[in-house]
């Protein structure tokens, strides 16, 4: 909106919000986005983690259940069932939430495997067996049977 004495002509670029790259500025840093994409995954989570809860207490409150166990133990049974199931969509939401979180991983972030034949060849032997027979000669002699 402009006042009286500002025309559109007078705004500069990087503050017109007309502009892509004054809307993708103003939308946010990188990190700021990730939180706000983590905390929607969060909410979205427990709202789901809750319903799949009341789901499983009510199929556990169905009325041919509560005839055949009674009313305690049906009540029970669903609200075991149901927060084992809240648990469980809440860790599958958990890990949804950290991987919305973690940085984006770089090519050169990502050191090479080390292959076994290079490993092995850098393995002082002499010193893991010197190691190895010192802690042998710690430990008591068992019992012959």
């Amino acid at each position: 909106m402009t006042t009286d004495s500002e025309t559109y002509d007078s705004i500069p670029e990087d503050m017109d919000v007309r502009k892509p790259r004054a809307r993708l500025r103003r939308a946010g840093t990188v990190q700021s986005r990730r939180s706000i994409v983590a905390v929607a995954e969060l909410l979205g989570g427990i709202s789901n983690a809750s319903a799949e809860a009341f789901r499983s207490l009510n199929s556990a409150m169905t009325p041919d259940a509560v005839a055949r166990a009674g009313l305690g133990t049906s009540l029970f049974n669903g609200v075991r069932d149901g927060n084992a199931r809240f648990f469980e969509e809440l860790s599958q939401t958990s890990t949804r939430v950290f991987e919305a979180l973690r940085p984006p991983r770089t090519a050169e972030g990502v050191g090479p495997l080390a292959d076994p034949e290079s490993v092995a060849r850098r393995l002082d032997y002499e010193r893991l067996a010197q190691l190895v027979a010192a802690e042998m000669s710690k430990q008591p002699p068992s019992p012959a049977p």
